[in-house]
């Protein structure tokens, strides 16, 4: 498999395929949630880069956020 299909097949999970973990969870972890996240309006050109492991915009982290509480998970 070439390194384009490859990571054409890696980005089609999205945001939740940069929630994936790397360990399996356990029975306690694993809560549903159905009330839906607010949603986020901050302009472009005001938003503040967050630092996480790299640089990410702020709105962007905190839809990340908002789907890990979801999935009942970390971003550590």
């Amino acid at each position: 498999m070439s390194k384009s299909s490859m990571l054409k097949e890696g980005m089609k999970g999205g945001l939740n395929g940069l929630l994936s973990s790397t360990k399996k969870p356990s029975k306690e972890q694993i809560v549903t949630e159905t009330t839906p996240a607010p949603p986020v309006s901050v302009s472009e050109t005001t938003e503040v880069p967050v630092h996480c492991n790299f640089l990410i915009n702020k709105s962007i982290h905190t839809r990340m956020k908002s789907l890990a509480i979801k999935k009942g998970m970390s971003l550590r």
